[in-house]
């Protein structure tokens, strides 16, 4: 019916039309764009530079903060001891108020307080050290009492304050006057002890006298005697009893 040519031109067009549709949809320009080649060099890519601190750089900057810090603590502390000091000259202020009386004069009776310490050292200065303490201390304290007397009580009431805000202070202070104590009751048993010696000493002579018929101007004497020891050994003086009796005779 057909004749070769046209069944081959009909198979030809088959199969490009089957191979058209295997192949996906493209768009074909007629003319495509072609790069072309500058003239010039391609710009370099834009080089950025992080600069890395060096050893030496990061050991200063390391010991500049070190110092920093240390500087800070150094005026933390400063301020502190500049804040305790103050409390503590307020609270000076403070207890020296509480303890000069207005009514009373400071500056006359403290040099009048002061030459009575020096007139017990001068006093008892062929005595030892401890006798001259205690004789200058006597004598200021008993010359404070008579001039500054509320101005000693509240010296002694601030003494009080110290002593219970520091238990060992207060424990000392009672041990010496334990001490004290104890020493001025030796004292008082030996006084006692020498009157009655010389009181017994002075019976027996009075009897021999007696027994001899002494005469009165004798007598006398021998009262004047026993006045002259009975005043040293009550002023706490005791040179010996027998060697005045026997200067005396």
């Amino acid at each position: 019916m057909f004749s070769p040519v046209v069944k081959k031109s009909l198979a030809t067009a088959a199969v490009g039309a089957a191979a058209f549709a295997a192949v996906p949809n493209q768009t074909v320009y007629a003319e495509e764009k072609k790069s072309k080649l500058s003239i010039y060099d391609e710009p370099q890519p834009k080089v950025v530079i992080v600069e890395a601190p060096t050893k030496l750089e990061e050991h200063v900057a390391y010991a500049q903060k070190y110092a920093n810090e240390k500087v800070e603590e150094g005026k933390t502390h400063v301020n502190s001891l500049h804040g305790e000091y103050k409390q503590f000259e307020q609270c000076v202020k403070n207890t020296v108020k509480q303890t000069i009386d207005k009514d009373e004069d400071i500056l006359p009776n403290a040099l009048y307080i002061g030459v009575a310490a020096l007139a017990g050292t001068i006093l008892a200065r062929n005595r030892n050290i401890v006798i001259r303490f205690a004789t200058s201390t006597a004598l200021a304290v008993g010359a404070s009492h008579y001039l500054l007397p509320k101005t000693t009580h509240n010296v002694c009431v601030q003494l009080e304050k110290v002593e219970r805000r520091y238990p060992e202070l207060q424990s000392a202070h009672q041990s010496v006057n334990q001490a004290v104590g104890d020493a001025r009751k030796q004292v008082d048993e030996a006084l006692a002890s020498l009157r009655g010696t010389v009181d017994e000493t002075a019976g027996q002579f009075l009897g021999q006298l007696k027994q001899s018929g002494a005469s009165q101007p004798a007598q006398d004497k021998f009262d004047s005697v026993k006045k002259s020891v009975e005043s040293m050994y009550s002023t706490r003086s005791n040179p010996g009893v027998e060697e005045t009796l026997k200067k005396n005779n």
